[in-house]
């Protein structure tokens, strides 16, 4: 009879790798988010669990939190995660995580070794996305109630996902993909941010999830960038998208660009494809380097009198779609160059593959050679579909 009241609860949580089995459901804490902060020389580990009784289709209590957090401090992740068992009812299981925060204030101290016992124990795998709380420590961003999905965790899983994909001001970085960028000779490691509107103790309570306006959301804003495991500042939504469209990131967003004749007005151009190139282009006199951007888009929104029917109108608006994105890639370049003077955008990579020997001689100081390498940058935008109308419908309004 057991067996079959548990059912509804693995239909119910299929983001999840497989089912949950019983063993997992009666002995096990299913952890799907966890926290790491620093305060005083030891490590504060949070982690969030799934409620069954809270999100059981069959068996849901809703005056339960869907989600719980346990907390606990230590000298070594390890030692705060066993002492989670001081505090929680049942082993925590973590295969099934979905998503890491790391606390700003350890960013910025360098989080690499609170990340050695996720890399090395085969119960944590590589595939949960890492975040950086923004203004906050870790275990705010974790302890909100959020409406939509039940369970925090999948809803700042799904976020990011669909705002990687389809806007690209984020990045949606695994675990994986983070260790790789952090040993990388030639690339310094970003990380996207995310950050609570609202006060964190408001998002804690159950009016939170029960509204249709909650007063506490979470809401992912900018790339935190980091000189080895150091955070050293963030980039704003323009430089991210720059950073997205270097690295070949970008699968969809929007171009809002001005219209042709009346610079108030806007429309928008979807891209639905795009594909960069990092090219080192000569060494002599000294190295030059290039990024080359090929787009495919389609005409989604006009809010201006043009004639879309006419060959020359499209080609303006792909010559305006081409600048947009060109500025937002400059911009990219100027923080690296400029601002933070190394290279997070991975053309030590580049100069990696074209010349090895020289990189052999460069490599310990190539974030100061990055500084002074030309960069150019080219962007090509090809319109292939108008939607619905070849013509708005606002160009009939005024007969």
């Amino acid at each position: 009879m057991k067996r079959i009241v548990l059912l509804p609860l693995c239909a119910l949580v299929l983001f999840l790798a497989g089912c949950w089995n019983n063993r997992e459901l009666e002995t096990l804490g299913i952890a799907v988010a966890m926290g790491i902060d620093k305060i005083d020389h030891e490590y504060v580990v949070t982690v969030q669990l799934v409620n069954p009784s809270a999100v059981s289709a069959r068996q849901s209590d809703t005056s339960r939190a869907p989600i719980v957090t346990y907390q606990e401090k230590g000298k070594t992740i390890f030692e705060a995660i066993r002492r989670v068992t001081k505090v929680a009812p049942r082993k925590t299981y973590y295969p099934h995580l979905k998503i890491l925060v790391i606390g700003e204030e350890l960013a910025k101290d360098g989080f690499a070794e609170a990340l050695d016992l996720l890399s090395r124990d085969p119960e944590f795998r590589n595939d949960f996305y890492v975040v950086v709380a923004k203004d906050h420590p870790a275990d705010d961003v974790l302890n909100v109630l959020v409406p939509v999905e039940k369970i925090a965790a999948q809803n700042m899983f799904t976020k990011l996902q669909t705002s990687a994909d389809v806007f690209a001001p984020t990045l949606a970085l695994t675990f994986g993909e983070l260790i790789k960028d952090l040993t990388s000779h030639g690339k310094h490691a970003v990380i996207t941010g995310i950050q609570l509107t609202g006060d964190a103790k408001e998002g804690e309570k159950m009016e939170n999830l029960q509204t249709s306006n909650p007063k506490v959301r979470l809401k992912y804003t900018g790339i935190a960038v980091f000189k080895d495991d150091k955070l050293k500042g963030w980039l704003n939504e323009k430089e991210s998208k720059g950073y997205n469209y270097i690295v070949d990131n970008v699968k969809s967003t929007i171009v809002a660009v001005p219209c042709i004749d009346d610079k108030k007005r806007f429309l928008s151009v979807e891209l639905i494809d795009a594909d960069t190139k990092l090219k080192l282009n000569t060494m002599k006199p000294k190295p030059e380097m290039s990024v080359t951007v090929k787009a495919d888009a389609n005409i989604a929104e006009v809010g201006c009198a043009i004639d879309l029917t006419k060959q020359a109108t499209v080609d303006q608006i792909e010559e305006l779609a081409e600048k947009d994105i060109n500025a937002k890639i400059r911009s990219a370049i100027k923080a690296a160059q400029d601002e933070f003077k190394f290279d997070f955008l991975g053309f030590g990579e580049v100069m990696h593959r074209a010349e090895p020997g020289y990189w052999k001689k460069v490599e310990k100081k190539w974030d100061k050679e990055f500084v002074d390498i030309t960069i150019k940058s080219k962007v090509t935008v090809d319109i292939e579909k108008l939607g619905k109308r070849s013509n708005s419908f606002i160009n009939e309004m005024g007969d």
